[in-house]
């Protein structure tokens, strides 16, 4: 029996490890094929586990109406179980589904009226697993308007059978998002100007170096230039004592200019 857009799925009594369960995926039914559970936290990024993807199937249940993850099952519905459902990875996963509802916002941009929607987990023993493994399923019901949640980032997600199908619109940013985007755009900016600032003041002390070799060098150019016109003046003049002394006044207070 395949369970409809509006009917609820009805259990079996027993999950029993081998066997086949009596429905398949629908737009309101996904199985996943988890054979170790705490392998869905095993990496620090979300990204490299299944969860993005399950939250997505969450996402399009709940514009649906109502729908069912189911865990511990193959896409041809052979009941196998999930391994390591201690109760330390199901208080993470109920927390995952906890952090599901702060990503939502009705289309309108209002937040989501937690009335109106539920998300729940349900563990149950399946009979014959090699090591006592278990079925997880995410129950997921909306009881508002259809079709009308989606992500802050503006994707609305939806079930077409049994996969998902991504609609984008408009994206939708909390107060707090747009100071944090600010603060960011700040940041960036301002460590760019520190850099720009930095290598300003390395230039300038390259230059300054530059410029006071430069003018030592003229300096002593021009030293040695007065000496040598000194020393002519007084080779010329070296017969007139009087002279001779006004020529080293002379010489004296000239090279003394440029000192």
């Amino acid at each position: 029996m395949l369970p409809s857009f509006t009917e609820k799925l009805v259990y079996p009594e027993k999950w029993v490890y081998g066997e086949k369960v009596p429905f398949q995926e629908s737009n309101t039914l996904e199985y996943k094929e988890v054979s170790v559970f705490s392998g869905l936290f095993r990496h620090k990024s979300l990204g490299s586990s299944g969860l993005p993807k399950y939250r997505e199937t969450i996402i399009g249940f709940l514009n649906g109406g109502h729908g069912y993850l189911i865990m511990g099952i193959k896409n041809d519905g052979t009941i196998l179980g999930v391994e390591n459902t201690s109760d330390e990875m199901v208080d993470k996963l109920k927390l995952w589904i906890d952090s599901s509802f702060n990503n939502l916002v009705y289309k309108n941009g209002k937040p989501i009226d937690p009335s109106n929607i539920s998300i729940n987990l349900k563990m149950f023993p399946v009979i014959g697993h090699p090591t006592e493994g278990s079925i997880a399923i995410i129950e997921a019901e909306n009881k508002g308007k259809m079709m009308d949640i989606m992500t802050r980032s503006g994707t609305i997600i939806y079930r077409l059978n049994a996969s998902n199908f991504r609609v984008c619109s408009e994206p939708v940013y909390r107060k707090r998002d747009v100071k944090g985007m600010i603060h960011s755009v700040q940041t960036r900016l301002q460590t760019v100007i520190d850099e720009k600032r930095k290598i300003i003041e390395k230039l300038q002390e390259k230059h300054n170096d530059e410029i006071k070799e430069i003018l030592k060098g003229q300096a002593k150019e021009t030293r040695a230039y007065i000496e040598q016109i000194s020393q002519s003046l007084y080779e010329k003049y070296n017969g007139y004592k009087e002279d001779d002394s006004l020529c080293s006044k002379v010489t004296k207070y000239v090279i003394s200019l440029f000192q």
